[in-house]
């Protein structure tokens, strides 16, 4: 009898040693990003304010003399599967880890942007793409922008990185250079009418007119744009 009860001992406290911990929480930003439908639905009504006003600046420009410039990541590609491999994991963001995750090319595109780009180029305008990723993350960043049906020259003509290690995260000068790199693409006088992000940095401190559009990234990342950050506009 006691032998039995040994045993069982010894196999209950095996079980214990072996048992999986639990997988924990999402962040709510995290969840409501990865998993409700009201983050989508927020997106996709951010980029139909933008499709109505860009549908205006049609009205009034002439073909191909105004441009969007979009960020990418959280506003293009939708990264939330890289943030829920952290916090299942316990981990917190490295460039390494992040370098591995665009080596990947799977983020999806944010819902909404494949409809904005298409109506911008619909209506003779431009797009831009400006992002901190690094310059070495380039090529991935195409390709996985090909992927989810966006390509250089049908789509975008201008995608600006950082430089790294020592490039800065401030995009005021690579703002300011989309206009002169679509006039030696042959389309000179092009003014920048509209801004699309998930960050403050998203934009110029000064918009000269323009106007931006905030995608709600539930606080994953940065300065986010959105006031409250999270479910709710």
């Amino acid at each position: 009898m006691r032998i039995a009860l040994s045993c069982l001992a010894f196999a209950a406290a095996l079980t214990a040693c072996t048992t999986t911990p639990p997988t924990p929480a999402l962040s709510p930003g995290v969840d409501w990003v990865a998993n409700s439908p009201g983050w989508a639905e927020e997106a996709e009504a951010v980029y139909a304010e933008a499709g109505a006003y860009v549908e205006a600046v049609a009205a009034a420009r002439e073909p191909k003399s105004w441009a969007v410039i979009l960020d990418v990541d959280e506003t293009v590609l939708n990264n939330v599967e890289y943030q829920v491999r952290l916090e299942t994991t316990g981990d917190t963001y490295t460039p390494e880890s992040w370098h591995a995750w665009t080596a990947e090319k799977s983020a999806p595109p944010v819902p909404g942007v494949i409809d904005f780009i298409e109506k911008v180029n619909a209506l003779d305008g431009h797009v831009a793409l400006v992002t901190n990723r690094a310059d070495s993350e380039q090529l991935w960043t195409e390709e996985n922008l090909s992927d989810v049906g966006l390509t250089r020259h049908d789509d975008f003509r201008v995608l600006l990185t950082r430089a790294r290690p020592d490039g800065p995260s401030d995009k005021t000068a690579r703002f300011a250079l989309v206009p002169s790199m679509l006039a030696v693409q042959g389309y000179p006088g092009v003014e920048v009418v509209a801004f699309v992000g998930d960050n403050e940095g998203d934009k110029p401190e000064d918009l000269s007119g323009a106007e931006f559009f905030c995608i709600d990234q539930g606080a994953m990342y940065g300065e986010p744009c959105a006031a409250v950050p999270g479910p709710g506009r």
